[in-house]
Formats: structure tokens, C-alpha cells, sequence
């Protein structure tokens, strides 16, 4: 057994506060997770505690403002992404507030900040339109894998979901009688979206051959009853809802396969989304609510990738703008 993995299995009860207290998705889990093993190893090289198993001495974590600077200062020094150190740190508050919860230690650190003369913000990627219309259809619809692959990829891209979202999709979660969806986001906060569109077709095409005749009914009825309605929309192996890094996969494969991109995920195709609505004219709220953004100032990151869109377009099209986007003289 590795230290990582003894590691985590002491933060089980921690883990577990994460997942029931706090709400967060699988993924986020792991990486707080993670990022605690991390922050407990940079510990027990300062000397504070023991090596693990050091449940009995987190107390000794109390009011260490100065050894969580010197973590986050080591994770600069390794050249991590201020994005990542930001995790780190957010994990790290996490962990003290379990901590405060359980009686260990009797505050949670604040006022502590990972960078150094501004934040780091990194735009995300998206794919062009032309792009990722080709990357949605390359699946081989002639088979039931390319069915799923095909739907799939139309549903991150037709409604912006995330990846853990489509994976936790269940049969119940859609409404074909009244053309809605119903999507668990972050912090197991609920939104309804319109199942239409190319998403919606694609969706019949694959469930109508994966299901039995019946089950296929009654989800087109609106009739599911008992297990039928947890069953996953996707599945990898059969029975077994589909793992998030086989989707993952699949959009790297297609997305090689097509134009040799590196570096595509399902996370673009949801950037991708919102970058396309926001040129096609849809207000940043209406995005907000489909992204299923608290907070608006996330959703404002995608108008920076329109910028150069919005300058071309002036250009191109504005009486009193010349080629090199000054007024033109009377």
C-alpha cells in the first residue's frame, strides 16, 4: 500500500464529510482529497505532526496560519498554476472547517490569499463551430457504441453539462412528454433544461436500441416506475454506468481522429457551448441559468473569448470603421 493511499484512507471520515455535509461532486472529492495528502506530507516535513497515522495530532494544526503560507509558498516555488494553488488552498479550508466541526481545532484560518500581485485567470478553451459539429457527428451511428458516443456528445454540447452531470444522468432525469430535463449540478443544486434539438435525437436514437422495448415506452410516456427510473442514460459496461474518464476517452479518440487536437475534453465541448450561445446573441443571465452558474462573474470568463469575434465583426460590418478598426473620417 502506498503512503497516498494510506493517506486517504485516514481522511476517509474527512472525505466523507465532503460528500454528505458539503455536497460535492465524486470529482471534487478526490481532488480535495488529494490536495490535503499534499498539504499533510508539506506538515510532517515541517515537523508538526508524525507520519500517518497522525488522526490523534491534527490538533496541532490549530492556528497554523504560518505553516499553510509556507505550503502554498512551496507550491509557487514548484511552479504551480495559481488556479491550482487556489484549490489547494480552498481544500485546505475544507479541512479545517471538518476539523472545527469534529471539536479538534477551534477556528479556520482566514485572510490568506496564493498570489502575488493579482490572480492568474486562465480563459478556457472552446472549439469553432465548423469543429465541433464535425467532432459530434464522427461517431459511427451504424453501431450501439456510436449511438451512445453520438448522444453523448450532442448532450455536454447541446446543454452545456458538465461532465459529472452526464454521467449521473438517470432514466427518471427526462421528461419526454414535456421536452425537459432535469440536471443534479454542483452542491446537489437542481436545474431544468429543455430536452430538444439535435441533443433530444440523438438521445432517442441511442436509449430506443439500448433499452428493452418496454422500458423505451415507458421513458417516452413519462411511466417509469421503481429501479427502471435510477437506471443510467449511459452505460459502459453493461448494466454499469458509464466511468467519466471512458467518456473522456472518447472525445480525446474523436477529437485525434478528426484534426489531430490534443488537449480536447468534455469540458470544452461545455465551454464550446456557452462561447456559441453568447455569439449567437443569448444574454450572459440566460447562460448562467443553462451552465448552472451561482455566480455570474464565472460566466462572464466566455465573454473574453468573443472579443476578437466582436472586433472582426465591427470591423467588417460598421460604417465608420476602417480595416484597422479606426473611425473612418467624413
Amino acid at each position: 500500500m502506498t503512503d497516498g493511499t494510506r493517506s486517504l484512507e485516514t481522511l476517509q471520515p474527512f472525505l466523507e464529510y465532503l460528500r454528505h455535509e458539503r455536497g460535492m461532486s465524486p470529482r471534487t472529492v478526490e481532488a480535495y482529497g488529494s490536495d490535503v495528502v499534499v498539504f499533510l506530507k508539506s506538515v510532517i516535513g515541517f515537523g508538526v505532526i508524525d507520519k500517518p497515522p497522525v488522526q490523534d495530532q491534527w490538533s496541532r494544526l490549530d492556528g497554523q496560519r504560518g505553516l499553510i503560507r509556507g505550503h502554498l509558498a512551496q507550491l509557487r516555488r514548484d511552479d504551480r498554476r495559481l488556479t491550482t494553488v487556489d484549490r489547494h488552498l480552498a481544500a485546505i479550508r475544507c479541512f479545517y472547517g471538518f476539523l472545527k466541526t469534529m471539536g479538534i481545532v477551534e477556528r479556520i484560518p482566514g485572510n490568506l490569499r496564493t498570489g502575488r500581485g493579482g490572480r492568474e485567470r486562465r480563459l478556457p478553451k472552446d472549439l469553432n463551430v465548423e469543429l465541433a459539429s464535425r467532432l459530434i457527428e464522427a461517431p459511427d451511428t451504424d453501431t450501439a457504441r456510436g449511438r451512445r458516443d453520438r448522444a453523448m456528445f450532442e448532450m455536454i454540447y447541446g446543454f452545456g453539462l458538465r461532465l459529472s452531470e452526464l454521467v449521473g444522468l438517470d432514466l427518471g432525469d427526462l421528461d419526454f412528454p414535456s421536452s425537459r430535463l432535469k440536471v443534479l449540478g454542483k452542491g446537489s443544486k437542481e436545474r431544468v433544461l429543455p430536452l430538444a434539438g439535435c441533443a433530444a435525437e440523438a438521445l432517442r436514437d441511442h436509449l430506443s436500441g439500448a433499452l428493452e422495448p418496454q422500458v423505451w415506452q415507458n421513458v417516452l410516456d413519462g411511466a417509469l416506475r421503481g429501479d427502471d427510473a435510477s437506471r443510467p442514460v449511459f452505460e459502459g459496461r453493461p448494466g454499469r454506468r458509464i466511468a467519466p474518464r471512458t467518456v473522456q476517452a472518447r472525445v480525446s479518440h474523436f477529437a485525434g481522429e478528426l484534426a489531430g487536437v490534443a488537449g480536447v475534453s468534455p469540458h470544452t465541448l461545455r465551454h464550446s457551448f456557452a462561447t456559441h450561445l453568447l455569439d449567437g446573441g443569448a444574454g450572459i443571465r440566460v447562460v448562467q441559468e443553462l451552465l448552472g452558474h451561482q455566480n455570474l462573474s464565472t460566466t462572464q470568463i466566455y465573454t473574453h473569448l468573443g472579443r476578437g469575434r466582436l472586433r472582426a465583426a465591427f470591423d467588417a460590418a460598421h460604417p465608420r470603421a476602417d480595416r484597422s478598426g479606426h473611425k473612418k473620417a467624413k
